[in-house]
């Protein structure tokens, strides 16, 4: 082993000689030799292996890679780490959308109202006056009011049914009667009416009487809704009219105890009918403007009937309603023949309470 060591110290001096003396530049100072050993010249040096691994056919991310590095975004205070679904709050000026309750097909719609009325009329029976030359000549009109003291002021009910066998089609009837009685005291009497006549009765002044008046009106007929949509309908109606009057009028001192007048006819009437929504509540309630209007003629009559009103209507489940209505009603009639005249007027407000099942 000791034989060994001189050819080892000579390998090592061969080698380091050459690194010398085979080096491209050599500094000529010491300075200039540390800056060569610290920076070597590019190009110089054992060349670098380079190891080339076969990439995997498919790269998966881990969701560590996707998420934000931690160091370089961190976390802020008060950040949303949790997203919710937003939620809408209705405003408090919200309002639902106008819907006008109507009735459905196969449904009903009851009612009954109730009309406080003003009623006038005149009757000329006959209608001529049977004494010419005297105060009043041919005129032989008798006042309601004035002459048979009936009242001027009634409360009169009406019942109306309505069924609803189509969409846009439907049959309705209704009926308003009742019976007024009234007279004139005989000793308080101060009407100038001489020589006026009511069948075979002579009215003077101071005679004193009772009367009577019967009163039954009825329509029947069908309802046409040319538009009807969630908030207005407009319909048209043709109604058969049918009018049953009797006027009874008692006199002692008349030379005759009785006599009664009793008319009826039937005529026909045609008109429209509008609805339209104003307001819907919150509750499903319905505030809605109503009017009606029809003609009535044939038969000798001329006459009209009109309303004009406002519908407050609510909501009582399984699409059933009930309603009130109030507002304002016109009804005048006339019918005039050679041997009669006879008209009379009903107006007044009224209150209606209904159902729509």
């Amino acid at each position: 082993m000791l034989r060994r060591i001189p050819a080892t110290l000579s390998v090592c001096l061969v080698i380091m000689m050459s690194s010398v003396f085979l080096a491209q530049a050599w500094a000529e100072t010491p300075e200039e030799s540390l800056d060569i050993i610290m920076n070597p010249p590019k190009g110089t040096g054992a060349p670098k292996s380079e190891t080339y691994r076969a990439k995997p056919r498919y790269e998966v991310k881990s969701a560590r890679s996707v998420l934000p590095d931690p160091v370089l975004y961190p976390r802020r205070a008060g950040r949303i780490t949790k997203v919710k679904p937003p939620r809408y709050y209705a405003p408090l000026c919200y309002r639902p959308p106008c819907f006008l309750p109507t009735p459905g097909p196969k449904q009903w719609e009851m009612s009954a109202q109730v009309l406080f009325a003003r009623t006038r009329g005149t009757v000329a029976w006959p209608r001529h006056n049977q004494y010419y030359g005297y105060n009043y000549g041919y005129d032989n009109e008798v006042d309601f009011n004035d002459i048979l003291g009936l009242p001027a002021h009634e409360v009169l009910l009406q019942f109306t049914a309505r069924y609803q066998f189509r969409r846009n089609w439907a049959l309705r009837y209704s009926i308003l009667g009742d019976e007024m009685t009234g007279g004139i005291d005989q000793y308080a009497s101060n009407q100038n009416y001489q020589n006026l006549w009511f069948g075979n009765l002579q009215l003077n002044t101071y005679q004193g009487l009772q009367s009577k008046w019967t009163h039954q009106y009825h329509r029947l007929g069908l309802v046409y809704d040319p538009i009807r949509n969630c908030s207005m309908r407009l319909s048209l109606f043709a109604d058969w009219v049918h009018t049953d009057d009797k006027i009874g009028v008692n006199c002692h001192y008349c030379g005759y105890e009785t006599s009664t007048f009793s008319i009826s006819g039937d005529s026909a009437m045609v008109g429209f009918e509008s609805q339209r929504c104003i307001k819907t509540g919150f509750n499903g309630a319905t505030l809605s403007f109503d009017c009606k209007a029809g003609f009535i003629f044939l038969d000798d009559t001329e006459g009209w009937d009109a309303e004009l009103g406002l519908k407050y209507t609510v909501p009582l489940g399984c699409g059933r309603w009930g309603f009130a209505k109030g507002g304002y009603r016109f009804i005048e009639m006339k019918r005039a023949e050679s041997r009669f005249i006879f008209e009379h007027a009903i107006e007044g407000g009224f209150i209606e309470l209904g159902f729509i099942f």
